[in-house]
This record gives structure tokens, C-alpha cells and sequence, in this order.
């Protein structure tokens, strides 16, 4: 048994099959999204209100979680054949992230074709910023915990270069959309309904986003079978996996990231049996729980030894050569 190389060829034929009923999730998340604005509102002067609130966000967080994950399916052309469709289904999924759509979709497809080399933005090289034990910690459980989407957006120059000019333009204006749409609902909406309808799910979705980056890819090995690269995580949290939209199966979306994603969650059951036993232990069942085993593996970090892994390496040359590199084709 090797990898996930012996999964039959019918489970991937029918995971590869689309139904565009799963679409309708998009526009149900939006109205869950209005359905709690309209709680807030009605709250707003209740005694428990900041509880509400609270409450409210955090399911907000969870909603947009999943309304990425859809465009990111959207991304790969996963949800239609037809690239109109494809980018207005994603602009709808990916814009409550509060990042351009069309920068997101250059790095995330070179993403997966650079996944954990040393130029890859998810293979955070901590001792490129400090090589102090103590502060190389602290700074990786600080990305890892929150502070992932303002590293994320450092390292975003690189790939604002390989825009077109049109593309660029079309960057910028999806960005001039996105904080349009906040001033706007700043200058409607009552101080307290606004902060717990976009800025304290924010600070949620730093969180959530912190810490499934470290999930997915933190301590994973740079390698030519995809089967290897990531972790899938959460496969028993299933109110979870229907809010995220099966974001969590990331192993099987990088190694097969042609497959829906209303369908990776029956694919990796289905499949399970055939992974070998590596990627089995790669599998696993809690999100949490998880995250707090994997921050304790980052507590115990050999600094030096992380360092040496990339201390003979020409590391600006390595980085021109990836970027020079295109993304994995689309669909």
C-alpha cells in the first residue's frame, strides 16, 4: 500500500461528480449572517446583550470560515466549469475575509505547488526573523495564534508582483468594494450592532485562522506526493465540518484538489481503508485538541536544528526560482 495511491478508482470518479444543489450554501450562509444581525439588533439594549453579542460573533466567525472555504473550492473551479461563475461565486465567498479575492487565488495556487518548500508563505521559517530560542517561540505562537493574517499580509508583496496590470487593477477594486461595503454599514448601523457584526468576528477569524494554518501544514515535510503535505483534522466535529464546509479534509483537497468540497467528507471516509498507515495518523479527529498538542510541540521547537535545516540553502535564489514558478491548473 503506498500513500493514497490504491484508493479505487470509482470512490474518486464519484467524488469528482459535481451537484450544484451544495451551491445554495453560499446564499443560506449569508442569510444565517442576516438572521444574527437582525438578533443583534434586537438585543442591542438587552441586559445580556454583550453575551449575545459575543455569541453572535463567533458564530459570524464560523460563518464566514465556511464562505471562504466555498470560494477557495470556487478558486480551483471546483463549483463551476465556467470562470464568470467561478469568480462571482468566489468574490461572494472570499470578500468577508476582508482580503482581494484575485491576489488570494495567485498565491493559493502556487501554494500548492510549492507546498512546505521554503519559499512556501505557509512554512513559516521562523529563524529568518530571530534565531533567540525564547523569542522564536514566542514569535511562532504568536502567528500561530493570532497574528497569522498580519504575517500572511507581509508576505503578500511577493505575489502583488506577479499580477498583471489588469489584474492589479481588478485587485484594487475588489479591496475599494470590500471596505466600501464596511464604511457603509459603519455609517448605518448602531455602534454596538456594528462591532459584533464585523469587527469582533474579525478578531474570531484571526484566531480560527491562526491556528487551522498551523493544523494544516505547521511541521509538515516539503515532498513530491501530496498524500504527505497536510493534516486533515475535525473528522468527528461535524457541526463544524457542515459550517466550514469540509475545509478541514485538507490533506485529501491537496492531494486530489479537483474534488467539491460537499464531497471530501464522503470521499475520506470511503477512502480511509486505503491510505497507508502514515497518512492514517495524519487523520485526525479533534480540532481543538489538536491545535493545543501542536502548540506544545512548538514550546519544545529545536531552534538550531530548524535553523540548520535551511542554513546551507541560497535562500533568495531558492525563492526566485519558485516564484518564477505557475500556479497548479485550475479544475
Amino acid at each position: 500500500m503506498a500513500a493514497m495511491n490504491d484508493v479505487p478508482k470509482e470512490l474518486l470518479r464519484a467524488a469528482y461528480q459535481r451537484n450544484n444543489i451544495h451551491l445554495l450554501k453560499v446564499p443560506m450562509a449569508y442569510g444565517l449572517w442576516a438572521a444574527t444581525v437582525w438578533l443583534l439588533y434586537r438585543t442591542q439594549h438587552h441586559r445580556f446583550a454583550i453575551a449575545i453579542g459575543i455569541a453572535c460573533s463567533l458564530f459570524i466567525a464560523y460563518l464566514i470560515r465556511g464562505l471562504g472555504a466555498a470560494a477557495h473550492d470556487a478558486v480551483h473551479g471546483n463549483l463551476s466549469r465556467n470562470k464568470t461563475v467561478s469568480y462571482w461565486i468566489a468574490l461572494l465567498g472570499w470578500s468577508p475575509t476582508g482580503f482581494a479575492l484575485t491576489l488570494y487565488r495567485n498565491y493559493h495556487l502556487h501554494h500548492h505547488r510549492i507546498a512546505n518548500t521554503y519559499p512556501d508563505v505557509d512554512n513559516v521559517v521562523i529563524t529568518d526573523y530571530t534565531c533567540n530560542p525564547f523569542l522564536a517561540k514566542l514569535l511562532l505562537m504568536a502567528i500561530y495564534t493570532f497574528a497569522y493574517p498580519v504575517y500572511f499580509a507581509f508576505q503578500m508583496g511577493r505575489y502583488v508582483k506577479r499580477l498583471s496590470s489588469a489584474e492589479k487593477v481588478r485587485m484594487y477594486i475588489e479591496l475599494a468594494g470590500i471596505y466600501g461595503l464596511v464604511a457603509l454599514a459603519y455609517a448605518l448601523m448602531p455602534l454596538q450592532v456594528f462591532v459584533f457584526f464585523i469587527v469582533v468576528p474579525f478578531g474570531f477569524g484571526t484566531i480560527l485562522a491562526s491556528m487551522t494554518s498551523m493544523i494544516e501544514h505547521f511541521g509538515m515535510p516539503a515532498t513530491d506526493d501530496d498524500a504527505y503535505s497536510s493534516r486533515t483534522y475535525g473528522t468527528r466535529c461535524h457541526i463544524t465540518n457542515w459550517l466550514w464546509n469540509n475545509v478541514t479534509y485538507h490533506n485529501e483537497h491537496h492531494k486530489y484538489p479537483g474534488i467539491p468540497f460537499y464531497n471530501l467528507k464522503s470521499f475520506h471516509h470511503a477512502a480511509y481503508p486505503y491510505y497507508d498507515t502514515k497518512i492514517q495518523a495524519r487523520c485526525h479527529k479533534s480540532i481543538y485538541w489538536l491545535a493545543f498538542t501542536l502548540y506544545r510541540q512548538i514550546l519544545a521547537l529545536d531552534i538550531e536544528r530548524l535553523a540548520a535545516k535551511y542554513a546551507h540553502l541560497d535562500k533568495q535564489a531558492e525563492k526566485q526560482k519558485m516564484m518564477q514558478l505557475d500556479g497548479i491548473p485550475v479544475g
